[in-house]
């Protein structure tokens, strides 16, 4: 290792506070320095490190990644690397994640390669597991170029033995799905999936493209296929060894807490397995310290000149220009820097001035004279840096506080998991709109002497009568649910669905009008302004120790908006367990109290109300603020004493169980009410809920949300915001089934008590409690375990539960009166009895309790007999198991159970009949005064023989081709149209004929509709259209005759050209209808898709 200027071992550096070289001459730099302060250091320091390079070590992964990030918008050519740690614990016996693992072999070997001197961002944890051998490396990575050949068999054999998992969807790390054309996976290390376009046995193409809409957002000239795993290039004879193997002489900086950080894992490891297990899985302590014996130390802080926080003063607008004007007279440099263009432009409206926008840091650090500069990069604070003529960075944090939006380094681009998809799915139920409910079985591809090749969809109803038909009736055909059995089936020929198809109807049109009405008086309601002051308002938010995630910040956006809008709030913010939801409540909170309204939170149990009393304590004490409490854990001296304070006005903030909504609650001035988790209240407390929250602000959470309020927030009733982005370090919790036994209970409760964990277990009665005490008494004799219930006193409840929290207890024995709001960091095993006795939103919220830390926990579903419905339960909660899921299973839950009556707690109601996806459809169609009638749903039908399909060479994936014909069915325009086209054109390669001809067709039905054709037949001796009874097509002229309700063109046509004799036949009739006097107001013009053009002028 070279040595640094300050030679210290590790752990003389933190007693001695060495201090690194400084980026800001006389001005000591810390491990609480900005953030880009300290990586202008890191880069200073890196480039004078020459070929041997830098390692930093953090304090923690969400430093690193941060840090990694700002590095690399200073100077994208450092290729700077973020190491991050195994989302297991020491002698975990499973695979990390595939997104970790695959980071990491992706920047092991780029170490290895040493292609450029590194920059290496990691942590102690990322540092300690020993790795491959640099010369592993060589041949793990797979090389893709363009022009290269490729041979797709011998492609997806490699994949699968690097770990990928074939046939599986690109949305997650490790997906890899074989088109004709093209191949899409999601590259290990990568943050999104990449597309290969190849023909001909070459690579023809190589982009990374969004997995939300599909389109292409960068072109690679060539790409490296890491491992999924780099346990997988250490076998049984090759020897792992240690990470500082790669970094021979390398520069260390750490972070003043790094030691202490070192000295607790290496302890945990030397705890957790014998000797030799660890010196197979970890370096020795000896070998960290040999590591870090020249390494540079921050000291923990140090006087640096900051830059004033102007969004906490009472003026930020005045603050700051003074603060510019200052800088100006002084001959100081000035940048702005923001994440966002929209953040950028309010800065330079409070500042009242233009900035220079700069490319690059270098470019923004020398502005113009008498000009002040900006730079798109996400700093965390300002600074000052330069002596001679010093540079102040001003960032959006400074002058914009809370309302400053930041990225979320290293965080994969997310398909949309909250979007209630209309498009039917391979074997799922699905409702025909003129036939009724079937299951959807799959495409069948037909083809006979007389008839060109197309895909069927095959649908099957009741007594197992097939019905294939036509792609583009998938328009007709709606999601119904999720898992077919159960589903009583209608006839094939639509008759016992026509009269509950037509009473349904009835009721949609009737909600609608109510609905209509409701959505009106709300918009009219008034409520007071809510507008927190600015600098009382940051300085609570500047209490909170992380970023926002996006999707956060869109929420508490949402409802700081609509408290301040001068109606009511109603919105629902539907988050997954552990997304950040309190924050958003918090926040509201206290902008209501600090524009002068009390607020009441409501949650279902005590033991989630005495969590959020502390957590509220903690934010609010600096302010003054007390909170009160009513729940049965109140005393009864305690609860007078609440009461009393909420109605003279003197307690600002209460929170408690359904309490609150009881007829002694007297509020002297309340603004806002906040309900947690509002699917674990009754009806009875609903109502009483429902007076408490008339005529104020109401916001409501839930990580589940109940069907009925899904429903609400789909019509247009209730607002919703959805927290559909996981924090970056949040993993899925493994999902196991097992019987339940005592080597199971055993086995898992002692495996997490050996890496210093705590457990859950869950019966599902009252009853249970007790012979399950026992039987872990004689399973795992040497835990202690501590009981909790529902009917306990309260007093027990709180002691029993502190104890567990304090680490008194390795296992909280408990009913489901855990499931809502606990957060214990160390719980990371939950054991849940007799699943099958609890809902599929409960048994998420129970798992919801573990895997809070961003360490891998596990929850365990133990079962003999589960039954039909059940199994059902516990499958879907296997599935959606990844962080984000909540919303998805409120959708099941929905799908299953259905939303009952809108207007009511009524579970029932016509939502069964259409299935959620169609009612609410139907519904949003008759708010907006559309057609909503089966009877106004058709279909041009197109009796036009041309081949016309997606041909299974060319998008093998039967779904992916179910998927895409029901979009063709559905669209609405001819540039939704052109969108779909080009997509698949991006997506698989260049079209084949038949797919030009799907797209034609698809086009020509778009016209029909237009113009009131409802059939067209082609053959030998010409073409004959069908027209609707409001038909626009106007009187026509030879050689077209109409006869009634149909047209009719006699001409001689070939089998080769039915297609562009329609093009023409539909052009024509266009061409005619512009010409004709307008009797009513004129149809769309429709452009027509270019393929259809094509085939028109040919």
């Amino acid at each position: 290792m070279g040595k640094s200027a300050h030679a210290l071992s590790s752990g003389q550096a933190a007693k001695a506070g060495t201090r690194a070289p400084s980026a800001q001459g006389r001005q000591a730099l810390s491990s609480a320095a900005p953030l880009g302060l300290l990586a202008l250091h890191l880069l200073t320091t890196w480039r004078k490190a020459g070929p041997h390079g830098l390692v930093f070590l953090a304090k923690d992964e969400a430093r690193a990644e941060r840090l990694g990030a700002i590095l690399h918008a200073l100077d994208p050519a450092c290729n700077v690397l973020v190491l991050p740690r195994f989302d297991t614990l020491p002698f975990d016996e499973v695979e990390p994640s595939r997104e970790i693992a695959g980071r990491r072999t992706s920047v092991l070997r780029r170490l290895a390669a040493r292609a450029s001197p590194p920059l290496l961002i990691a942590t102690v944890d990322a540092m300690l597991p020993r790795v491959p051998r640099p010369q592993a490396w060589s041949h793990a990575g797979l090389g893709l170029r363009i022009g290269q050949s490729i041979a797709v068999d011998e492609l997806r054999r490699r994949l699968a033995d690097a770990g990928y998992e074939l046939d599986e969807p690109a949305d997650y790390p490790g997906g890899v799905l074989c088109h004709g054309q093209t191949i899409e996976l999601f590259p290990a290390g990568a943050l999104g999936p990449v597309r290969i376009e190849h023909g001909d046995g070459v690579i023809r193409g190589i982009h990374g493209f969004d997995p939300v809409n599909q389109t292409d957002l960068v072109s690679l000239e060539a790409l490296v296929l890491d491992p999924m795993s780099e346990r997988s290039l250490v076998g049984e004879e090759a020897t792992a060894v240690c990470v500082f193997s790669y970094l021979d002489q390398v520069k260390i900086i750490a972070d003043a807490e790094v030691s202490a950080r070192a000295d607790a894992q290496l302890a945990v490891i030397e705890d957790s397995s014998d000797a030799r297990s660890r010196e197979a899985a970890f370096i020795s302590r000896g070998e960290w310290q040999q590591a870090m014996r020249h390494a540079a130390v921050l000291p923990a802080s140090s006087e640096i000149a900051t830059i004033p926080n102007f969004s906490r003063e009472p003026s930020a607008r005045t603050s700051l220009r003074r603060f510019i004007a200052e800088a100006r007279r002084r001959g100081a440099r000035l940048m702005f820097t923001a994440c966002t263009d929209r953040d950028l432009q309010h800065m330079e409206r409070l500042a009242g001035l233009k900035t220079s926008p700069a490319a690059d840091w270098h470019g923004a650090s020398r502005p113009p004279p008498g000009k002040v500069t900006s730079l798109l990069i996400d700093l965390d604070a300002g600074f000052r840096t330069g002596a001679a003529r010093p540079l102040l960075v001003i960032t959006a944090a400074d002058i914009l506080g809370s309302r400053a939006h930041h990225l979320q380094p290293m965080a994969r681009q997310h398909a949309d998991l909250n979007e209630a998809t209309t498009r039917p799915t391979l074997g799922s139920a699905v409702i025909h709109l003129q036939r009724g409910l079937a299951v959807l079985q799959g495409l069948e591809q037909v083809a006979a002497a007389d008839l060109s090749a197309r895909e069927m969809v095959r649908l099957v109803f009741a007594d197992d009568e097939a019905v294939l038909v036509p792609t583009a009736e998938l328009a007709l055909i709606w999601p119904y649910a999720h898992d077919p059995s159960g589903v009583t089936l209608d006839d094939a020929d639509g008759q016992s669905w026509a009269a509950r198809c037509l009473t349904a109807e009835r009721e949609v049109d009737r909600t609608a009008q109510i609905l209509s009405e409701a959505i009106l008086a709300r918009k009219q309601a008034k409520a007071p302004r809510l507008v927190p002051p600015t600098a009382e308002y940051e300085r609570f938010v500047a209490r909170f120790p992380h970023y926002a995630t996006p999707d956060q910040t869109a929420a508490i956006e949402d409802v700081l908006n609509d408290l301040a809008s001068g109606h009511p709030m109603d919105r629902i913010v539907c988050g997954d367990v552990g997304f950040g939801k309190t924050e958003v409540a918090l926040r509201a909170a206290a902008a209501a109290v600090f524009a002068g309204m009390q607020v009441a939170l409501v949650v279902p149990t005590t033991v989630l109300a005495r969590q959020h009393v502390e957590t509220f304590q903690k934010r609010f004490a600096p302010f003054s603020i007390t909170i009160g409490h009513l729940s049965r854990l109140t005393s009864a001296t305690e609860a007078r004493v609440v009461k009393q304070q909420l109605r003279d006005g003197s307690l600002k903030i209460v929170i408690g169980t359904h309490a609150l909504a009881g007829k002694d609650i007297a509020f002297s001035d309340l603004g806002l009410v906040i309900i947690d988790e509002e699917q674990h209240f009754g009806a009875a407390d609903k109502d009483k809920l429902s007076a408490l929250r008339a005529g104020v602000h109401t916001l409501t959470m839930s990580a589940t949300p109940i069907p009925r309020t899904m429903a609400s927030a789909m019509a247009g009733l209730r607002d919703v915001s959805v927290i559909a982005t996981p924090p970056v370090q949040r993993v899925p919790v493994i999902t196991k089934v097992s019987p339940l036994l005592d080597s199971t209970l055993a086995m898992a409760l002692r495996r997490e008590h050996r890496r210093h964990g705590q457990s859950f277990v869950i019966c599902p009665r009252i009853k249970d409690l007790g012979p399950m005490a026992e039987r872990l008494h004689h399973t795992a004799s040497e835990l202690r375990v501590v009981v909790i219930h529902g009917r306990m006193p309260a007093r027990d409840i709180d002691a029993r539960m502190m104890q567990f929290v304090g680490g008194e207890a390795d296992v909280l024995l408990a009913t489901d009166i855990v499931e809502n709001g606990l957060d214990i960091p160390r719980a990371n095993t939950i054991l849940i009895c007799a699943p099958e006795r609890f809902g599929l939103a409960q048994l998420h919220q129970l798992r919801g309790r573990v895997g809070r830390g961003g360490t891998r926990a596990y929850a365990y579903l133990l079962t003999d007999e589960p039954g039909e419905d059940a199994e059902k339960r516990i499958a879907a909660l296997q599935e959606l198991s990844r962080p984000g899921a909540g919303f998805q299973i409120g959708a099941r839950d929905l799908d299953l159970r259905g939303a009952g009556n809108l207007l009511s707690d009524q579970q029932a109601g016509r939502f069964h009949v259409f299935g959620p996806a169609l009612y609410h459809d139907l519904l949003a169609r008759a708010l907006q005064g559309r057609p909503r009638h089966a009877r106004d749903m058709w279909v041009p039908e197109l009796h036009i023989d041309t081949p016309a399909l997606l041909p299974a060479s060319y998008v093998q994936d039967e779904a992916t081709r179910l998927d895409i014909y029901a979009r063709l069915a559905r669209i609405e325009s001819p540039a939704e149209l052109g969108d779909i086209e080009d997509e698949i054109e991006i997506r698989f390669g260049l079209l084949p004929p038949d797919v030009k001809n799907l797209i034609a067709l698809a086009a020509l039905r778009l016209d029909c509709r237009a113009l009131g054709i409802t059939r067209i037949d082609v053959g030998p001796t010409g073409i004959a259209a069908q027209l609707r009874p409001d038909s626009r097509v106007a009187r026509q002229s030879a050689p077209i005759r109409r006869s009634g309700d149909r047209l009719i063109s006699k001409h001689t046509v070939k089998n080769s050209q039915m297609l562009q004799a329609v093009v023409l036949f539909i052009k024509a009739l266009k061409k005619a209808q512009s010409n004709a006097p307008m009797r009513r107001a004129a149809p769309r013009a429709l452009k027509t898709s270019r393929h259809a053009a094509a085939i028109g002028s040919s």
